[in-house]
């Protein structure tokens, strides 16, 4: 659990940082006019949880064939895609009668979704490098105390 809640501030911020880079594009494209209160800065750190949310009841301690890691995926994006585009329908400060917006808010989440993949993916290669290099120190220590 340690790991997984590990996991999850880790996929938290650097989800706000993309949703927050994804706003500034979406926001500077489709409603460069508005002037946003500090309010604005809450919506990121909102959406950021929303994202978390799906690898709490997906997510799996064992590692899954690549089928079900994919299904999995599938399913995480198609439940934020529709958890975000409601709340963006149902919220008053979305211009969301611009079909434009939308189809932008769609492709920004699965934008983001793999970004976060891609860093999530760099993250653990780096830690399965440095364990790696570990465990081959450990052994080559172990052999020369042997010896």
């Amino acid at each position: 659990m340690k790991e997984k809640i590990n996991e999850a501030i880790r996929t938290y911020f650097v989800l706000v940082t993309l949703i927050t880079i994804l706003l500034l594009v979406l926001g500077t494209a489709f409603d460069g006019d508005r002037t946003f209160s500090y309010e604005a800065f809450i919506s990121p750190l909102f959406y950021a949880a929303i994202g978390i949310i799906p690898g709490f009841f997906l997510g799996s301690d064992r590692e899954l064939p690549m089928k079900k890691l994919l299904l999995r995926n599938f399913i995480e994006l198609f439940l934020i895609e529709a958890i975000v585009l409601i709340i963006a329908v149902t919220a008053d400060s979305v211009p969301t009668e611009r079909k434009e917006v939308v189809v932008g808010i769609a492709v920004g989440i699965v934008i983001v979704y793999v970004l976060t993949i891609v860093v999530e993916y760099i993250f653990e290669f780096n830690n399965s490098q440095m364990l790696n290099e570990a465990l081959l120190k450990y052994q080559e220590t172990d052999t020369e105390m042997k010896n």
